[in-house]
């Protein structure tokens, strides 16, 4: 029976991780948004062109460790 307690604690831990890595990259997403827009408002737009790459590629990320392609 012990060896099923750390094969679980194991799939615990990979999800919290997968969690943890899916809210980083929604976080990231958010906040490069927000940084696109001001960066534009401020005639930054190759700063803001930049920037919103960075965002579609964490919310890919996001979609991805979500299970959505």
């Amino acid at each position: 029976m012990h060896d099923n307690e750390g094969a679980g604690e194991a799939q615990n831990s990979t999800r919290s991780e997968i969690g943890d890595r899916a809210a980083a990259a929604e976080y990231v997403a958010e906040l490069t948004a927000e940084l696109a827009a001001l960066a534009r408002q401020h005639g930054l737009d190759a700063l803001g062109y930049i920037l919103d790459m960075a965002r579609l590629e964490a919310e890919n990320a996001t979609r991805h460790m979500n299970g959505r392609r």
